[in-house]
């Protein structure tokens, strides 16, 4: 009889160790927080609704959005900096998670140790845009007129540290062309700014200008990226227009707490790789302005570092600052 005991306590410690060893076996058992640090209703929001519904279906449990709005995102991080670490509470993040260390002083977490890249799943790339009846219908032009005129022509962004604003600065560096710039408070604001005649060119993403873009009310002289995107694919990239290096691509994604175990993040990133293959997916990222863009951890992971160094060196000798 002891020996029977004996035996079961064994067996069930194997057991205990064995799920202990694997803790996606099967993951998840009960619903997944995924934390979004801005109010409902925008891209990011609607994107990470869309990605929620489709995990479920996915992985046959609820994935439950939690609005965490304030100070740029940073609020809703450190809510999930601040649950457990066990894959249960994830955070959709925007490309400015990569500019806040630059821009912020004080910042509450390390954005590169603190975080580890679960997968991207899409960007809406910064771009120079300026009104339909503009002169300039290239980027070269722009920057001629802008020498020619002896005064830096003024541009909009939705506020100080943005990406946009980021965007702006490495733009004005590469190519040597002295701005000067014009926050708002906010892209609607930035966006009426340029419609109205108040600045004549501003920085905005394809969410916020591509509307007008498509309608004609507005031109893109030149957007960010490797490669130019397939929702605006008339507008060269900056790098086409002779000035690389300029960074701003609003990337989506999702990211975890340091810690989770890494059988949890990988079953995730599995899980996003097919969905992010599914065309209805695609469509649904298309229609708010958002290019899918499926990107794995390991690549994920050296784009934040590369963004964040490159973000860091143009703010400190921009001085460009949130305080």
């Amino acid at each position: 009889m002891k020996f029977a005991r004996f035996l079961c306590v064994a067996i069930a410690a194997c057991a205990s160790f064995v799920y202990a060893q694997t803790p996606a076996s099967g993951y998840p058992v009960r619903p997944v927080k995924m934390v979004v640090g801005y109010p409902p209703g925008g891209t990011l929001d609607i994107v990470a609704r869309s990605l929620a519904n489709e995990l479920q279906k996915e992985l046959k449990q609820s994935f439950v959005i939690e609005n965490r709005a304030g100070a740029g995102g940073l609020v809703g991080a450190q809510s999930v900096l601040n649950a457990p670490r066990d894959g249960y509470t994830l955070l959709m993040a925007i490309g400015s998670h990569t500019v806040l260390p630059a821009v912020q002083p004080k910042m509450p977490y390390d954005t590169l140790n603190d975080f580890v890249p679960v997968t991207m799943v899409g960007t809406s790339p910064n771009m120079l845009v300026v009104r339909a009846d503009s002169p300039a219908r290239t980027l070269a032009e722009f920057f001629q007129q802008a020498k020619a005129s002896g005064l830096p022509p003024n541009y909009g962004t939705p506020g100080i540290g943005t990406t946009t604003h980021v965007t702006a600065v490495m733009l004005e560096r590469a190519s040597g062309v002295p701005m000067n710039h014009i926050p708002f408070k906010g892209s609607a604001d930035t966006n009426q700014a340029l419609l109205s005649g108040q600045v004549p060119v501003i920085f905005a993403s394809i969410v916020s200008a591509g509307p007008a873009i498509r309608d004609g009310r507005v031109r893109a002289l030149g957007i960010v990226g490797e490669k130019r995107s397939a929702l605006l694919p008339d507008v060269p990239t900056f790098a086409e227009s002779k000035v690389p290096g300029v960074l701003g691509n609003n990337w989506l994604g999702l990211l975890a707490p340091a810690g989770t175990p890494a059988a949890i993040v990988n079953r995730l990133s599995a899980a996003i790789a097919t969905i992010g293959a599914r065309p209805e997916f695609q469509a649904n990222l298309r229609l708010q302005g958002v290019e899918p863009q499926n990107v794995g951890q390991a690549e994920f992971g050296r784009m934040l570092a590369h963004e964040v160094a490159a973000y860091k060196e143009v703010a400190r000798s921009a001085k460009i600052s949130n305080e």
